[in-house]
Order: C-alpha cells, then structure tokens, then sequence
C-alpha cells in the first residue's frame, strides 16, 4: 500500500468478488457438478444435500481451474449450513486456491461479513490467523472491507491485530486506509500500535488522511501518543496528503490537532514536558516515579534531618511534628494508592464469550449490535459498563478510570479515588510545609544553594499537587472522571438528543461527595441485562 498511490481492491482476491453463477460456471458450460455449485449459492439445503449425495466425495472436494473448492464458494455465499456438511464429512475447508493470493475460505467469509460462515471454519480448525499468499489474515480481510462485526467476532476468538502483511500493514492500517471509522475504534479500543509503520513509512494516521473520512483521523489524533506530523519514505505527512487530495475536513482537524498540542494550558503541562525530556515521551516510564522518590528520599529527608531540624528545632517545633504526622500519612496514602486495586474489570468474562458466540447469530438492529460491539474489550475478553475505560499501561479495564499516575505507577479509579486525592492533598500540605522551614532555615543561617534547590523542588511539587487537587475537587463535584472532563466528546453517554454535553450523572455536590468516598452507591442508568438482550 503506497500513500497517494491507487490501490486495485478487485485483484486481491482471486475472484471471489463474482455475485452470481457465471463467475462458479465460467469457461466450462459442461460442469459436472453445475447443481451441487448452484444449491450452494442459493442456500437450499436439502438441494446441496441431494447433489452431494448424488455426485459423492469426488464433487465436495473437486477443485477447479483457479483452484476453488466448493468450501470457497460456500464461504463466499454464507452458507453455514453447507460448510457443517463439508466439516462432518471430512473435507478440508483449508486450502488456498490458486493465483498470487491464495485465499482460503475463511477469507472469503471474512470479506463478505458471513460471520457465521467464519465460525463453523474456526470451529473446523482453521487458524484465526492464517495468511493468504500477500500476508493477509481474516482480521486484516474483515478490516479492509468494513466488516465490523465479524472482526469484533476474530478478536474474540484470538486473531492477532499486531500481524502485518507483505508490505507491513496491519489490520489498522487497513481500517484506516479504507475509512471505516468503527472499525478503527474498535482495533484502537483492542490495543492495535497506532504508530506502526508499513513498509513504506505510512502510520494509519497517513492513510487515514488519504480515505477521506475525517472521523478515523479525529479518532487517531485522540490519542496522545500518536504523532500528528510523521513523515513516509516520501517524506510526506498526514496534514500534505490531505491538503494534495484537498480534503478541506481532514486538513482542518489535523491543523486544529496540531495547534492544541502546542499549546501548555497549565503547569502540569511544563512539568510533563521537562520529564519528557528527562525520561522520554514512553508512557511506560519509571521516570517520575524514581523522580519523586528519589527527590524525597534520597534528597529532602537527608537534608532535612541533617540540617533543617538542628537549625529550626528550637523555632518551629510544633509545625515540625505536624509535618512529621503528614508525611506519615502521606506515605500510607502513596502506598495504598499503589498497591490497591483501582478497579479492574474480571478478565474472561463468562458475559464475554458468550456474546462473542452468539454474534453471528444476533438479530438486533444495527444500531444496537454497534453498541454492543463497542462495549466489548478484546483485551481483557470482558464487557464494560458505562464509565469504564481500559488503560494500555495496566492493560486492564478499570471501572471509572480517571487516569494512569505515573507517580504511584498505577491506575486512579473507583478502588483507589478517595486514597489518591488524600495523598494529593497530603502531598500539597508537605510542600507548603517544605517551603515554610526551608525559609526558616535560610533567615537563620543564611543563603545556601542546598537551600535554594529545596526551595525550588517544593514550588514545583507543590504547584502540581495543588493544581491536580483542584482538578479532582472539580471532578468530584460534577461526578466526572479526568478522562470523562477531557474526552467528553468520545462518550455518547455524555450526550443529550441534541448531541451536546449533559452530565447523567450528577445527583447534587453533597450526594457526589458522598458518592466519590464510597459512602453510597453508584447511580444506575439502566440495566445492563436488558441492554444485552437482543433475542
């Protein structure tokens, strides 16, 4: 897949494109085994069963010029029925056909959404990853042609979305390049790399850019850890594809993404970018947590003991008992917060493989199944409730999830809220208390730059602990998540009829403080069952 470049989608698949009989037929108006081809393509079983039994085990596995089988053409067509024939009688639904593709029949099911037709071949044996002579999987099939379903139906059942194929490009790749923005939410949502690049230097971004579907590049540029101005071996970026096919949308999304990124709204936003200079912009660094244990342990505490205390004992007695009972507390606060469970959701679900098993039957409408595929985390195998986000640093889904601290190393949600904001608030009180003795110190022994860095190292924490208490005192008081304040616009429960921001949640500051400790219980939406229920 070249970026700009055309890309010939009839050629792929050795002609499983054909929608009528011709295509089973064609070349050779003598085919012996016309009727048994014919009943497959209609779906009337007792038909195939008949022909089947009439021309024996020689015409369920003939194979014909192009190498199809009729375990192609029953895949091609979503004939389940006839493919259970083909499993119980022994014939192998496994085989390529012929040409530069080599596609199997769970290809052509995956191609065609026949999601049913894919889990009678998985049930058979096939691999839910095989590859076709190009490299491409059923997942990547599924992907490239807008099966939502039936690549929600792989996941579940183990296809791999890190698998790339002959030129490199994974099933987001190609989720992005065809412009099938549920598709790309639900591979996101599964933990497909969003910075992978193909062969040619092309990240999904890229071709995303090139689909004209400005909704898949609003998607990718939601998450922070992906590049907005990532160049191809054409040295081309998202933003100079689009502005050369002149999508105005999509130029004007990635100028608008591109400038938020830039700017620094609050002090945090200073200090994140001085650890990403220290540590890198991983986020799976230790950085910041060795940063602020090695600034009150290795640092603070020595100085604090060997030259504060001897210098301001005398003065400032009272205040340094206080602060030895805060740092206690702090200290149990951090480590409650570390080692607490947050939240996670049960992985493996028994709701999970259920409803993974029943997807090729569902006959809901289409606007329930999507909202029941997106609820699903192929991750963790589970189904979220509302308000539960997964974290790709855990990886696990946490129920409330505000957001991964790098300082505790842990995810912030309903388990380990009430800690956090007390170590938070402990943290702030420390600092304040830091800069009053550290003051004391100078005014009685005069300047010192051991001082001086003290001074300053109690500024910075305290500037942040001070601004992240007022985002959590915000957040309690709506009964919002960070994550929900931030990415309001991702949620649709977090939307009225008229597609603007209501909150559902709120029951009165009292009753959401209450509420924020665990004093009461979570306010219900509706019924989890009932939203399930699709029979």
């Amino acid at each position: 897949m070249v970026c700009g470049g055309d890309h010939d989608d009839d050629d792929i698949h050795d002609g499983c494109s054909g929608d009528n009989l011709q295509v089973l037929t064609r070349g050779n108006t003598d085919q012996p085994f016309k009727p048994l081809l014919q009943a497959i393509q209609s779906g009337d079983y007792e038909q195939f069963e008949a022909a089947a039994q009439k021309y024996g085990n020689e015409a369920l596995c003939f194979r014909d010029e192009w190498g199809y089988t009729p375990a192609h053409w029953a895949a091609l067509y979503g004939n389940a029925e006839a493919l259970k024939y083909l499993v119980a009688r022994g014939v192998t639904v496994d085989t390529s056909c012929y040409g530069i593709q080599g596609s199997k029949p769970v290809h052509w099911a995956a191609r065609k959404g026949h999601t049913a037709a894919v889990q009678v071949l998985l049930q058979a044996g096939v691999d839910a990853n095989v590859a076709d002579f190009k490299g491409l999987t059923p997942l990547m099939t599924a992907s490239m042609f807008g099966q939502t379903s039936t690549a929600s139906f792989l996941l579940g059942m183990g296809a791999q979305h890190h698998l790339t194929d002959i030129n490199g490009d994974s099933a987001l790749h190609w989720a992005s390049y065809k412009g099938y923005a549920d598709l790309v939410k639900l591979l996101v949502y599964s933990g497909a790399d969003l910075t992978k690049v193909d062969n040619f230097g092309s990240t999904p971004l890229h071709l995303a850019a090139l689909s004209g579907n400005a909704m898949c590049v609003k998607t990718l540029c939601q998450n922070a850890e992906v590049s907005l101005q990532p160049k191809d071996k054409n040295g081309k970026t998202p933003l100079s594809l689009a502005v050369n096919h002149r999508y105005k949308e999509i130029a004007g999304v990635l100028n608008s993404e591109i400038k938020k990124r830039k700017k620094v709204i609050m002090p945090g936003g200073l200090i994140q970018t001085a650890l990403n200079a220290m540590f890198g912009r991983s986020i799976y660094s230790k950085g910041p947590l060795l940063l602020f244990l090695c600034s009150f342990l290795m640092w603070w505490y020595p100085l604090y003991v060997y030259k504060v205390i001897p210098a301001t004992w005398n003065l400032t007695r009272g205040c340094h008992y206080t602060y030895m009972a805060w740092n206690v507390f702090m200290w149990i606060c951090w480590i409650t917060t570390k080692h607490s469970d947050p939240g996670y959701l049960p992985i493996n679900s028994g709701r999970y493989i259920r409803i993974i098993r029943q997807l090729p039957t569902f006959t809901c409408d289409m606007r329930t199944k999507k909202d029941i595929l997106a609820r699903l985390c192929h991750t963790c195998r589970c189904v979220r409730p509302p308000r539960v986000k997964h974290c790709r640093m855990c990886n696990r889904c946490v129920k409330e999830f505000d957001h991964h601290c790098h300082f505790v190393s842990n995810c912030i949600g309903i388990g380990n809220r009430s800690w956090y904001f007390c170590f938070v608030i402990s943290l702030t009180m420390n600092c304040s208390y830091v800069i009053y003795m550290v003051s004391c110190t100078l005014n009685v022994e005069g300047f010192n730059i051991l001082y001086v860095l003290a001074l300053l190292q109690a500024i910075a924490f305290g500037i942040l602990s001070l601004a992240v208490t007022v985002t959590i005192c915000s957040s309690v008081l709506l009964n919002l998540t960070r994550n929900e304040l931030i990415n309001y616009k991702k949620y649709a429960y977090l939307k009225n009829e008229e597609d603007k921001f209501h909150n559902p949640f709120s029951r009165g500051i009292v009753l959401n403080v209450l509420e924020f400790f665990g004093c009461t219980r979570t306010k219900v939406e509706k019924n989890e069952d009932e939203f399930f229920c699709c029979d």
